[in-house]
């Protein structure tokens, strides 16, 4: 099952508010490997929950990528087990430095094989796809207020934050259990396609609808459609973290 590479651009911006940035992106175009995380925690330990997360589950996504071999089931068992990867990663270091405990992080992740992306998340951090024009959203927010809209609580979220449910609180996330559920999926990939990683500091600030209006030129540069899609977060108050990734997969011809 051949990799496709991806042509990539990615920004990260600490916005207007937080005085340090916690979200960590770590990438390989020629094979296909994006992964990006969201970090909680003080002093620190935040950024280094994302850091150790995505290094974590990055190492166990090379080795399958750089060998190429596996069917569906087995793509799909290796983007979840690399989240498992990840989780585990974050309590060893708590176990070594005790002073981190309680510290926590999101993360989304996807490879690109054999004419399909294969994704998995926990967390709000999100994956979109772009296809002729038109966004979809790829992953479901672990997050309280999708889980009220999802129980039929409240209509839509906008509902919920009329209530005073706030966007932030997840109902998953990693590093704060042993035993972590990991949602998987996979699509077929064509020729045109720009999926769009992204932090929660962009999407809780920014609607779907302006960030679909930046992406819908199937040809337009990435560079700055990044640039584009954080300087929305921030014109929109950049009270967070905001992070990026566009990839658009080279297929063969």
């Amino acid at each position: 099952m051949a990799v496709h590479s991806v042509e990539v651009a990615y920004r990260t911006h600490q916005g207007l508010v937080r005085k340090r940035n916690q979200d960590w992106i770590q990438i390989e175009s020629d094979l296909g490997i994006l992964v990006l995380a969201d970090g909680m925690g003080g002093h620190r330990s935040g950024e280094v929950a994302s850091r150790v997360a995505v290094e974590a589950a990055f190492a166990d996504l090379l080795p399958a990528q750089r060998d190429d071999r596996g069917d569906d089931m087995e793509s799909l068992l290796r983007v979840g087990h690399a989240v498992e990867v990840a989780n585990q990663a974050l309590l060893d270091m708590c176990a070594v430095h005790p002073e981190l405990t309680g510290m926590g992080t999101t993360l989304v992740l996807a490879i690109f094989r054999g004419g399909r992306i294969y994704h998995a998340h926990v967390g709000d951090s999100r994956l979109y796809r772009v296809r002729f024009g038109r966004m979809r959203r790829l992953t479901r927010d672990h997050s309280l207020i999708q889980q009220m809209v999802d129980d039929g609580v409240f209509v839509n979220r906008a509902e919920a934050r009329g209530a005073g449910i706030r966007d932030n609180v997840l109902t998953r996330s990693l590093g704060m259990q042993r035993q972590t559920d990991v949602d998987v999926g996979d699509a077929l990939v064509e020729t045109g396609d720009t999926y769009l990683f992204c932090s929660d500091g962009l999407h809780s600030l920014v609607p779907d609808n302006t960030i679909s209006r930046i992406l819908r030129d199937p040809q337009g540069d990435l560079d700055q459609q990044a640039d584009a899609l954080i300087e929305a977060a921030l014109q929109a108050g950049g009270n967070d973290n905001v992070s990026v990734v566009l990839a658009r997969p080279v297929l063969a011809a």
